[in-house]
């Protein structure tokens, strides 16, 4: 017998029906037609990086081994054992530039997408509306509706060579008094691998205190800067301490993902809020796992600047492999590992391009559509693959896309 079930409305609105007038659906059945797209051979997957080819640090296996083999407790704090918490407030907060309390203002979660979730919900209740950066991270809009918060979108200007990454501020203040009580945005930014400067920064906190605004700024990259790039943490400026939740985490950079692990930095209150929710939801970070982070951030330098070398390398020839095409055009990368191809050129739409790449080309990047308005006539590519896979696959997308130019 057939049981009849309600989609709840939250879960409903995960779908982001609305963009159905320039989609032609709503953003979730746009993905599920892509799902559906088959390819002969095997894919190649460009919406995360090869760590085969870029693995994690050589100590954090053996230290995950020692933490499950005796050394490390099975069932910990809900915000993550007292001991990896302080040394990982004394590593964030010298790479932050604050002072960091383990005990009040540090949480340990399942992953940053887990510390993403958990801030929002500690912040956002059903009707506020959240000024959001166009394009950004994929998750971001849908956890805000999951929450049933609303969405004024701003502008990300990185499109322009010439000139520094920037929020358009004066799109933030008018967010701002439409009402807006709190910020989100990643910095680096994903899907475009811009960087904010040190002025945006100082300008989005002067905003947020002027209009006693929370800011959640997902600083995951952080640490993967190209070009000797200075990075400001927002969190640093003044008056922020009180109303800034800052999101890090070892997934990207030191290619961790598997162990699932993140941590937020913020408020007592935000901090003790994130806590009451994961302790009825996922309980903890990986318990066993916890442990690689006591050498997170301070033993691991060298390494991350190999890493930057490398990845540097694979944006400069990505990019300029991709821009001499004259089929698409490329910002490079100022951090990430992902670029955000304009394909305006070709003439056809996202979808379309996205539905090629994979049925043609064995290539399943990101459509635009993920990550905004903003993202339209784009698609999102991780370059960090290992380098003649990488070049053959790029040989094949132009490929593709050739034959879908108008």
């Amino acid at each position: 017998m057939r049981v009849r079930s309600r989609t709840p409305a939250r879960i409903a609105n995960l779908a982001l029906g609305e963009r159905a007038s320039s989609l032609g659906m709503s953003v979730r059945d746009a993905e599920r037609e892509l799902d559906q797209v088959s390819y002969a051979g095997q894919l190649m997957d460009l919406t995360y990086a090869d760590t085969h080819r870029f693995p994690a640090p050589s100590w954090v296996l053996p230290d995950f081994s020692a933490a499950a083999s005796g050394g490390g407790m099975t069932y910990t704090p809900y915000r993550g054992d007292r001991t990896v918490r302080s040394a990982v407030a004394e590593s964030v907060s010298a790479f932050l530039g604050v002072e960091v309390d383990p005990d009040t203002e540090l949480i340990l979660t399942p992953g940053s997408q887990a510390a993403l979730f958990l801030g929002l919900s500690a912040v956002v209740e059903e009707g506020d509306l959240v000024a959001l950066a166009d394009p950004d991270y994929i998750s971001d809009e849908r956890i805000i509706r999951f929450l049933g918060g609303r969405v004024d979108h701003v502008p990300l200007i990185w499109d322009m060579p010439d000139r520094e990454p920037r929020l358009d501020l004066d799109g933030l203040e008018s967010a701002l008094k439409a009402g807006a009580s709190t910020i989100l945005f990643s910095n680096p930014n994903n899907p475009t691998g811009a960087v904010l400067g040190r002025t945006t920064i100082r300008e989005i906190a002067r905003l947020a205190a002027e209009h006693d605004a929370i800011v959640i700024v997902d600083e995951l990259y952080s640490r993967l800067v190209y070009d000797g790039r200075a990075f400001s943490h927002l969190i640093a400026e003044d008056g922020m301490r009180e109303r800034c939740i800052t999101l890090l985490g070892p997934s990207k950079t030191e290619s961790m993902s598997g162990y699932r692990l993140g941590a937020a930095v913020g408020p007592r209150d935000v901090i003790d809020r994130m806590e009451d929710l994961q302790g009825v939801s996922v309980l903890r970070a990986p318990a066993y796992a916890q442990h690689v982070l006591t050498r997170w951030l301070s033993d691991d330098h060298d390494f991350v600047t190999h890493r930057i070398a490398e990845y540097q390398k694979l944006r400069d020839h990505t990019a300029e492999t991709l821009n001499a095409s004259g089929l698409v055009s490329v910002v490079p990368a100022q951090g990430t590992a992902y670029m955000f191809p304009d394909a305006s050129a070709i003439g056809a739409d996202t979808q379309t391009i996205a539905k090629a790449l994979k049925h043609d080309a064995g290539l399943v990047v990101n459509p635009g559509y993920q990550f905004g308005p903003r993202g339209d006539r784009h698609f999102r590519i991780c370059f960090a693959q290992e380098e003649r896979a990488w070049d053959a696959a790029m040989d094949r997308m132009l490929s593709t896309l050739r034959g879908l130019q108008r």
